[in-house]
């Protein structure tokens, strides 16, 4: 279920001719009139002619009769107005609301036409992405055979573009794949995906794979000593067979690695398959969307997929899926407990909620302990982690570095990766109190989960939980945590996949 159902050549074509017999119907990405973009002339004669019957083409997806086109079927689907605010998530949204309606239309080989625009040099990938994202089908719907109309797919690309426009399509199959993998993964309902059904489908995923060496850390004893905090998280879970909590290692190294690595990039999901919010259980109807708390270790399992298939050869990557369920139970840990992490330090429960800070912690202080064996090393904490990134940034990312990383301008840099390929980070700086806000309150107590008296910045102070806890307030190594709370999805939307577009092209991944 974890492979791809995208192949070139098979059901994804690149195509060069608009009225081509082997489609029926064209999909039309189109600009608002002052971009002055060019169309084909008898296209753009009919455009032209439609427009003057009815704007309303620029602000709703419409089908016209047109014979200029493959089944004499067009469907317009416009951007909508774009100022200078906007970015090139307008084409990921034209491509995918053109798809949707084609869909829906009856069409099952549509044939999507991207025209160039100087404003979006990226714009015929992320297109294509967005028109995955309208065929993406959830696991459970594959699962029951169920199928959308979906046959084939074209891309139009002019013929002196071929060469260059086959890269980008190749490229966009391989990150939908990886995509693909995190949607299942983070979109998997509580029993689908609990951890050892997450351990099973990233191993089938995996399987063939010769560059990536998968390992997991299922036994209760091992869990207690070497992540003593996401075994509290995970007590009253661990009660269940099919509920116990796992740590899951993928790691991707590419071939001839001494002599090609530059980088190492170490990454910790959270993997929390379903949050009840445990003793401190979420109430009002807050509990209904928490099976999507696994989407952190989901974009890792998909980052590391996207490695298999592309093979960057200069990049070694370290992934870790920290899985477990925040269970509600006579077993389950409550607040005032005193734990001792894997780092040494003493940590007082405050808040059963604020279980995935928890989670990582172990993972993430392990590796930071290993960091400077390897080249050139960075770390990312990735997890859907608080409502305050929602609150504060909406559907965008918050990327946080810790000092090492914020003076390389990482974070920045994350920031204008993710708006090449329409994926929204915002960069918060982590200050001195959002360190000192973790300190431990009671005598012989080193930090608490979270200060419940704190009335704001709590997405930077749990960055700064993480960075103590992990042992890296003082270590030289680059560190970055990504809050994806408020990017991840929530149901009835699909999962994102967020930030995977933004790390391969960061990391060159994939190249553009």
């Amino acid at each position: 279920m974890a492979l791809s159902p995208y192949k070139l050549d098979t059901n994804i074509f690149i195509e060069t001719n608009v009225q081509s017999i082997d489609y029926d119907g064209v999909i039309l990405i189109l600009y608002p009139e002052e971009k002055n973009v060019l169309l084909t002339r008898d296209i753009g004669s009919f455009v032209k002619e439609i427009t003057k019957l009815d704007k309303h083409v620029y602000k709703e997806c419409t089908l016209w009769n047109c014979e200029h086109v493959s089944g004499k079927r067009l469907i317009l689907a416009p951007t909508g107005k774009i100022t200078p605010y906007h970015d090139v998530r307008v084409l990921k949204e034209a491509a995918k609301k053109g798809v949707l309606r084609a869909l829906s239309t009856g069409i099952k080989k549509p044939l999507l036409i991207i025209p160039y625009c100087v404003d979006y040099p990226d714009g015929q990938l992320v297109s294509i992405l967005g028109a995955f994202e309208a065929l993406y089908q959830p696991l459970h719907v594959v699962e029951r055979g169920e199928i959308n109309n979906f046959y084939k797919i074209g891309f139009y690309a002019e013929e002196k573009h071929t060469d260059s426009f086959k890269k980008v399509v190749s490229n966009a199959i391989a990150l939908e794949t990886a995509r693909i993998v995190a949607r299942d993964i983070a979109g998997g309902d509580p029993e689908r995906m609990s951890p050892v059904k997450i351990v099973d489908y990233v191993k089938k995923t995996f399987a063939g794979c010769s560059n990536v060496v998968i390992t997991v850390h299922d036994d209760e004893k091992y869990i207690k000593e070497e992540f003593p905090l996401l075994a509290a998280v995970s007590r009253a879970s661990s009660r269940v067979e099919r509920h116990k909590p796992c740590v899951l290692q993928i790691v991707y190294t590419p071939s001839n690695e001494a002599r090609r690595v530059t980088e190492t990039l170490m990454l910790v999901g959270k993997g929390v398959t379903y949050d009840t919010g445990g003793a401190d259980i979420k109430i009002s109807g807050k509990m209904a969307g928490m099976s999507r708390d696994k989407s952190g270790a989901a974009a890792v399992a998909g980052f590391l997929k996207a490695c298999s298939i592309l093979k960057p050869p200069h990049l070694k990557v370290i992934g870790t899926l920290c899985l477990c369920r925040n269970s509600i139970g006579a077993d389950s840990y409550v607040a005032d407990e005193l734990l001792v992490s894997k780092s040494g330090k003493t940590v007082r429960v405050t808040n059963t909620d604020a279980e995935g800070r928890f989670a990582m912690a172990d993972a993430l202080f392990k590796l930071g302990e290993v960091a400077n064996k390897h080249i050139n090393p960075h770390i990312y904490t990735i997890a859907t982690l608080t409502g305050h990134a929602r609150a504060c940034y909406g559907g965008y990312v918050a990327a946080m570095d810790n000092y090492a990383a914020r003076a390389t301008n990482h974070s920045n840099r994350l920031q204008f990766s993710g708006t090449r390929v329409a994926e929204g980070i915002e960069v918060s700086v982590i200050r001195p109190e959002d360190l000192s806000v973790n300190d431990g309150k009671c005598k012989g107590d080193d930090l608490i989960q979270v200060d419940m008296d704190a009335k704001a910045r709590h997405h930077q102070l749990a960055a700064g939980f993480l960075i103590k806890v992990g042992g890296l307030e003082d270590k030289n190594v680059k560190y970055t945590h990504l809050d994806i709370a408020g990017a991840a999805g929530s149901p009835p939307e699909e999962p994102t996949a967020v930030p995977i577009l933004t790390l391969c092209l960061l990391h060159k991944v994939t190249t553009l």
